[in-house]
């Protein structure tokens, strides 16, 4: 016969509709070997499948098969009411058998070739060898007993599998007594075997906040792995580059580990919780530990563009825009002090951020202010300070000859300004906008 599919199809065809079952199944089990595709020969395969497991067809085959053993030709005169009560047992917990397995999964969709071939030959093998050799001890054993012991020679293993397939999926399913165990043994993780230390941050060595997994696999709190790729664009552990996640700035939290803490750490979670509100409250504080960048004179209202590149002035910009101020404080160096008596608050309005970490921070100046107490917080100076406020004139005398000086300042401002090279001017124009308009009060405290 050539090797081709369909002719053992026609022919298992042919078989199946003459009542030879078993032969045409062999013969569509062949076709499917030649090519495993063939959808007409798995249909077939599927619905003789089903005919012939299904529990009236089983019991009865298995009846027959009881019927035909050598033991009960042999001995016909020991078997008696004892044979026929034995396969009615024998089909019971063959139904109760197949029923089960059907709770667990019904059999829909093309069964797997080798199982079933498997399955339906060891049935029968069971049924002929093995089928009535508990019959001889029936006497001492009871109905329940009985039946327990043809249940088990029956079942393909202890725990039943049912293998099914979905699609091109296949999956396997264990019996009911193992699902539970499995429930019960996943569902709850003793307390003893909880260790706090597992969820620490290596870096900070507190529990993880906010945690995130690097490319390389590591998990650190997001805070502390920002603060490190500041200095060097690598994994603080294993010191692989991560020059790539750096520049994507995508820091996105590790939600599985923050489940897992919430659920088995809750209180450990509260408190670190705490913890972080009270360090932002802290940084967010515009009077006192007021975050200072020592770089250039800054004025209210003036644009102050700067680029950020230290990793302290990065740590400070990043501060200032979780905690929502969005304002630090800007001097000019001082040999002694360290930095000038006053200062310039500046307000952000954009920060862009380089592939490699570097910014770019668009400010503008605020309110001025004078320093109090000087102090020192992660590499960056911080300071204690107080906003000044113009002395306000209540004479009607003094304040006409303080609008009269004034408009005197604004109009050599002006002419100074008209009178400079067409580069200067434009220059000044980029950096600064157009000359402001003239104030009409001029008491308004910036």
């Amino acid at each position: 016969m050539p090797n081709w599919p369909e002719v053992y199809f026609r022919k298992g065809k042919v078989l199946h509709d003459s009542g030879f079952v078993g032969d045409a199944l062999q013969l569509f089990l062949q076709c499917l070997a030649l090519d495993e595709d063939f959808l007409p020969a798995k249909l077939e395969v599927e619905r003789t499948l089903c005919d012939v497991l299904s529990p009236e067809n089983l019991g009865e085959s298995l009846k027959e098969s009881a019927w035909n053993s050598p033991h009960v030709r042999n001995k016909p005169f020991i078997l008696g009411s004892e044979v026929t009560e034995s396969c009615c047992n024998l089909q019971l917990c063959t139904e109760q058998s197949l029923g089960e397995s059907a709770i667990l999964q019904p059999v829909s969709g093309s069964l797997n070739r080798a199982q079933s071939a498997h399955a339906l030959n060891s049935t029968k093998d069971l049924a002929k060898e093995d089928g009535l050799k508990r019959v001889s001890s029936e006497p001492l054993l009871s109905g329940q007993e009985k039946g327990a012991l043809l249940k088990r020679k029956l079942s393909f293993s202890e725990q039943d599998t049912v293998v099914f397939e979905d699609g091109r999926n296949k999956h396997k399913k264990q019996g009911e007594n193992t699902k539970r165990d499995t429930t019960l043994a996943y569902g709850t993780i003793p307390g003893n075997l909880i260790d706090v230390s597992d969820f620490e941050c290596s870096l900070c060595m507190r529990l993880f906040f906010e945690p995130v997994t690097t490319p390389c696999g590591h998990t650190f709190c997001k805070g502390c792995l920002e603060r490190c790729l500041d200095h060097a664009p690598q994994c603080p552990l294993c010191k692989e580059s991560l020059k790539e996640y750096l520049a994507s700035r995508r820091y996105s939290i590790t939600e599985l580990l923050e489940e897992l803490i919430m659920k088995y750490l809750s209180d450990e979670l509260y408190e670190r919780k705490r913890i972080h509100a009270e360090e932002t409250a802290e940084h967010s504080n515009l009077t006192k530990n007021v975050p200072m960048f020592v770089c250039t004179m800054a004025y209210p209202t003036v644009p102050c563009p700067l680029h950020v590149f230290e990793p302290r002035y990065r740590l400070m910009i990043r501060r200032s825009m979780e905690t929502g101020t969005k304002q630090f404080g800007m001097c000019i160096s001082d040999s002694q002090n360290g930095f000038a008596d006053y200062g310039c608050m500046l307000q952000i309005r954009n920060v862009h951020f380089l592939p490699d970490g570097r910014s770019v921070v668009d400010t503008v100046g605020g309110k001025r202010f004078r320093v109090l107490r000087r102090g020192m917080k992660d590499g960056y100076c911080t300071a204690d300070i107080e906003y000044l406020e113009d002395v306000k004139v209540a004479d009607e005398e003094e304040l006409k000859k303080l609008r009269e000086l004034h408009n005197f300042v604004y109009n050599q401002a002006c002419s100074w300004f008209q009178n400079l090279r067409n580069k200067f001017r434009t220059q000044i124009l980029q950096h600064f906008g157009p000359m402001p308009d003239r104030e009409e009060n001029i008491q308004v405290t910036l």
